[in-house]
């Protein structure tokens, strides 16, 4: 038995599964990528490398005792973006990309991850508020300096990590 030549039908249908091929690669597949990683695996990603910092910084005690530092230093309030040297080393250890002190609030709140793309991957947020005073006893964490609004902005959770220290997500 001879083999048969390809038909001219299943050539022509291989052509047209290529434009397919194309827009799949160049429209779909990129803005899948946007959702990539999910949130719980970018958040457990996200508490290992606070972990470290912590360590490095000399643990809980040595965060919470530098943050009381910082607002004694700061009876006015305090607003730090990222890379000011101005800070103390535990805190700085932690390598915020901001720090906000509010009398009011009687709590240090420190920006640790999250940031907002446009059209992109936004980093889930993530941080810290140290209790610094007892100004801080009628206060609900993760809701004095406001929530963020956008993705990678927002946080609704506040979980206690240690003695007046709480993650905020």
């Amino acid at each position: 038995m001879e083999d048969s030549e390809p038909s001219k039908k299943s050539s022509f249908s291989l052509l047209l599964w290529i434009p397919l091929g194309v827009f799949v690669l160049l429209y779909v597949f990129p803005s899948c990528l946007a959702w990539w990683p999910p949130a719980v695996v970018e958040r457990r990603t996200q508490r290992q490398e606070l972990a470290e910092r912590v360590q490095l910084a000399g643990g809980w005690d040595a965060v919470r005792r530098d943050c009381i530092a910082l607002a004694e230093q700061n009876t006015n309030g305090l607003i730090s973006h990222w890379r000011e040297t101005n800070l103390p080393p535990a805190i700085l250890a932690l390598k915020p990309l901001t720090v906000q002190y509010s009398r009011g609030y009687g709590c240090v709140h420190i920006r640790i991850f999250g940031i907002h793309s446009t059209g992109g991957h936004s980093t889930p947020y993530f941080g810290l508020e140290v209790d610094t005073s007892i100004n801080s006893t009628g206060y609900k964490h993760g809701t004095g300096y406001g929530n963020g609004g956008v993705i990678g902005n927002h946080h609704s959770v506040a979980k206690q990590v240690a003695d007046g220290i709480y993650e905020i997500y």
